[in-house]
């Protein structure tokens, strides 16, 4: 900076520097307050935002969810299932096509209305008049209400100018078709039949057993009572609340038409929230950059149908523009911006008067510098400000003194590194490893005297030679790379032999590492560490000896327990049951291939979990005691007749057995599972049987009463008088008649024909 050039005097940079000083805090504080109160600005408004957002979702859930309970308690009037329920009645007995042509020929019907105003003759008007009167109370929020049976028919409605069949609708495939208990609420869209656009909200109708839907009551909102629940979140002059889809879609803004907005990725994430919020977005959809938007999810209480808004979801979003937004925080910079500038004037004039008070003594320092720098250390300055210049006056006598005395120190110093270099010396020549030092061209240039001891060479014979002088023929080569490699890399290390003077080979280990020159390039010169590993290389080989022969035998007993463990685990796994191997705990170890087969488990997703996930709550407390019993006392559990869950999560019967596998650790229990289902069928298939010939039986014998009672009063009241003799000819039978003879019935029975 010019400001800080040379040819500016200490004052001037003084006042500079008290002007910035002041200057930075302020600018700091510019940037400090207009980012705090960005963010205050942004966090209060962002919060009104979503309350904003939140009353109006609230708004649309309760317009919507009183059409939904308001459907739902027509749905359980008694008379109105009456005449959904006589509607269905009509299509009992009739294959698909007949009811198709039946509900054409209403449909025809229907449509040949002299005026479309008017309801036909056959609607039922009791029905039809009490929606009628519900409907005159919520005309305002209603287009209309209609009912349909289980075909999709028209039952009765609020108002004639409606469709007859409604079975291709969306709502009416949710509810009725798809038999939801929940209700439906249908997306925003335009009815050409009423001109105007509505939101369907429907409802189904249960059978006296509350399982089957049977019909829906459908209720038409206005979708003017969802415009006025977002048009009343406008506030100020730009902002306003609007309703959004959750894939984007604007469905209701009360300033643009729906095709104006601009929506991008962005928006639909942030919207995509599960809960209220508020965010700065990269585009309000109105075209506004870096704006602030508040959101809420339209959340209804009750569960709604699959298919329900499209399959989507209602946000409720709140937008202003930024200017708007922001124009408090515009007002406050302006009155700041307007403080700083009179505190930099004030800044202006106490530097200038600072300034002046500091560098006068430092003139007078700087003087007396001087002449203790051109050697007079016996000069003294003597300043008296009563500040840092004063001390410092004092540092530069003391220093003064200090180099006095730091000359006679000197020679002293030296004397000691002297000693410390003899010391390191003697540890690096009686170190237990050689030690040796090459120039750049591989030359040794020092050993140290455990090396020597060990080469058998003296000081002066090693000096000159190379390494490679020192290893046998044939391995010069791998060590002269070696060389070339630390010159390249820095480091590194050669497993080799070295020759002694009388020949005996010596197996080494040379750990080197290299000066480098990096300034000039090139290497300066090496230091190596050469370990005796010629006794390791013995124990290593007899160990490896050692190991090959062990291996050897573990391979042996390997190949033969492999083939043991393969005839066991064919028989495990075709075992006609399904066979787990658990722990005590009922860790699942191992299964078998039948398991597969039978429960549709793989190996690999059942081995690890515990056997209870594949048995029902109701028999966990049964199979945990069983299994501690087979863990601690009894050797087998008798069968057991229980269920299990298979893959998919069915339960399927089986015949359990868990037996004790001796001889392992950890301990283990085999699970047998054999599957009855085939057997539990048979024996409901004889059980259906047996409760149909009971049935049978029943009903002939009831018969044959009915035949008997017949037979007994058409004897009894015949005109002629009836009697039966058995074999003996005795009487077995008289009919009432017999009075007319002048006998009694009970003194017949019995006696035999000849003696009356």
């Amino acid at each position: 900076m010019n400001l800080w050039s040379r040819s500016h005097s200490l004052q001037q940079k003084i006042i500079a520097a008290i002007v910035m000083v002041g200057l930075l805090p302020l600018t700091l504080m510019l940037a400090l307050i207009y980012v705090e109160e960005r963010r205050a600005l942004q966090e209060s408004t962002g919060t009104n935002f979503k309350e904003v957002a939140v009353e109006a979702a609230r708004r649309i859930e309760m317009h919507v969810t009183r059409g939904m309970n308001e459907a739902q308690q027509l749905a359980t009037t008694p008379f109105l299932r009456t005449a959904v329920s006589e509607a269905n009645r009509t299509y009992e007995g009739k294959d698909a096509q007949s009811i198709l042509d039946i509900i054409k020929d209403w449909q025809q019907r229907w449509g040949q209305r002299d005026k479309r105003s008017e309801f036909p003759l056959f609607v039922n008007r009791i029905v039809t008049n009490y929606l009628i009167r519900w409907h005159e109370i919520r005309k305002s929020d209603y287009v209309g209400i209609l009912v349909t049976d289980g075909q999709g028919a028209l039952v009765v409605s609020s108002i004639p100018q409606v469709e007859y069949s409604y079975a291709k609708t969306a709502w009416w495939q949710a509810v009725v078709k798809g038999g939801s208990q929940h209700p439906y609420v249908g997306e925003i869209a335009f009815d050409p039949a009423f001109g105007t656009h509505v939101v369907i909200v429907a409802a189904p109708i249960l059978d006296d057993q509350h399982r089957a839907v049977v019909g829906a009551v459908t209720i038409l909102l206005r979708r003017d009572t969802l415009f006025q629940s977002i048009a009343e979140g406008s506030f100020d002059v730009t902002g306003h609340a609007m309703l959004f889809t959750s894939d984007g879609g604007v469905v209701i803004c009360p300033v643009l038409p729906p095709e104006a907005h601009s929506i991008d990725s962005e928006l639909v994430s942030t919207l995509g929230a599960s809960k209220p919020g508020w965010a700065v977005a990269a585009d309000d959809s109105h075209g506004n950059k870096r704006a602030l938007i508040g959101f809420a999810p339209v959340r209804f209480a009750d569960q709604l149908a699959a298919g329900s808004i499209g399959g989507k979801r209602w946000i409720t979003v709140v937008r202003q523009d930024p200017s708007e937004t922001f124009a408090p925080l515009g007002e406050l910079m302006v009155k700041v911006l307007l403080f700083g500038m009179m505190v930099l004037v004030v800044l202006s004039v106490t530097g200038v008067i600072v300034a002046r008070r500091i560098v006068r003594p430092i003139r007078m320092l700087h003087d007396g510098v001087q002449q203790i720098g051109s050697g007079r250390l016996e000069q003294r300055l003597e300043i008296k400000t009563g500040d840092e210049i004063e001390r410092l006056a004092h540092a530069f006598n003391h220093m003064a003194s200090n180099l006095q005395r730091s000359f006679g120190q000197i020679e002293q110093r030296m004397t000691e590194v002297r000693q410390l270099e003899e010391k390191y010396r003697d540890l690096i020549e009686h170190a237990p490893e050689m030690i040796c030092q090459f120039d750049r061209d591989g030359r040794l240039v020092h050993v140290n005297k455990t090396g020597l001891d060990k080469l058998g060479y003296t000081h002066d014979e090693v000096l000159g030679m190379k390494l490679w002088d020192l290893v046998p023929i044939g391995q010069a080569s791998q060590v002269s790379h070696f060389l070339e490699q630390l010159a390249c890399l820095g480091q590194g290390a050669i497993e080799t032999m070295l020759l002694a003077k009388d020949h005996r080979p010596i197996e080494v280990e040379i750990h080197a590492t290299a000066l480098l020159n990096h300034a000039r390039g090139g290497l300066v010169h090496s230091r190596a560490f050469v370990r005796d590993v010629t006794e390791r290389r013995r124990l290593e080989l007899e160990l490896q000896r050692y190991t090959i022969g062990l291996e050897q035998a573990v391979s042996e007993r390997t190949q033969q327990l492999t083939a043991s463990q393969a005839r066991y685990k064919t028989l495990f796994d075709f075992v006609a049951d399904s066979v787990f191997m658990v722990s005590a705990t009922g860790a699942v170890v191992a299964v078998n291939e039948r398991e597969q087969q039978v429960l549709g488990y793989a190996e690999s997703e059942i081995v690890g979990k515990n056997v209870l996930d594949i048995v029902p709550d109701a028999h966990h407390r049964a199979f945990t005691g069983w299994l501690c019993d087979v863990s601690t006392e009894q050797r087998q559990v008798t069968t057991q007749e229980m269920t299990v869950y298979h893959a998919d999560r069915h339960e399927i019967p089986v015949e359990m057995d868990l037996i004790r596998v001796d001889g392992t650790e950890p301990l283990l229990v085999m699970v047998q599972l054999r599957d009855i289902t085939d057997r539990k069928k048979l024996e409901r298939q004889l059980q259906s049987y047996r409760e149909d010939l009971e049935l049978n039986v029943r009903e002939r014998t009831r018969e044959i009463e009915e035949t008997k009672q017949y037979l007994e009063n058409l004897l009894e009241n015949a005109n002629d008088v009836i009697y039966t003799l058995d074999l003996d000819q005795q009487f077995t039978y008289v009919n009432s008649k017999i009075n007319a003879w002048g006998y009694r019935k009970d003194d017949l029975i019995g006696r035999r024909h000849s003696a009356g």
